[in-house]
């Protein structure tokens, strides 16, 4: 089997084309300018045309900074209030619309109150001081009114 791998090998070497080697070097081994009569034969490479790159934004972090505007009549406070109001709803806070009975559901509760705290992660950096606070403190008071429902163990 290896002979035969051999002998194949040495047949592709008969049938492939010579390579032909070119020195580009400026200068020779020692140093000295190579005669430039042997590089005018050959043509230059091209160079490709320079294309201007397009303008780019000053970015930070790899995300472009433009100014948002909110929408009219919603506001970050509206949001959260619309976010932990359900979270009071379900630790008995507020009683139920349909029965008017407070209702205690510790699942649903502590889903609500972990959507409020992904929402303070995910905005990090991009609050006021004044919406970083009211967040901060909403979920504050839902963690102790958590506890105070439901137990500190869950």
């Amino acid at each position: 089997m290896k002979e035969q791998d051999a002998a194949a090998e040495k047949e592709q070497d008969r049938r492939a084309p010579a390579l032909k080697v070119t020195d580009r070097r400026h200068f020779t081994a020692e140093g000295q300018p190579r005669s430039s009569a042997a590089e005018e034969t050959e043509e230059p490479p091209k160079a490709l045309p320079e294309t201007p790159d397009p303008p780019r934004k000053e970015t930070s972090a790899g995300f472009d900074r433009r100014p948002v505007e909110e929408p009219p009549d919603v506001s970050f406070t509206m949001l959260i209030n619309a976010m932990a109001q359900p979270a009071l709803l379900f630790l008995g806070e507020i009683p139920h619309p349909e029965t008017g009975q407070p209702l205690v559901d510790a699942e649903k509760a502590k889903l609500q109150i972990d959507m409020l705290d992904l929402l303070r992660v995910k905005c990090r950096g991009n609050l006021t001081p004044q919406e970083g606070t009211l967040l901060e403190q909403v979920l504050y008071q839902l963690r102790m009114l958590f506890v105070a429902r439901v137990g500190p163990g869950r």
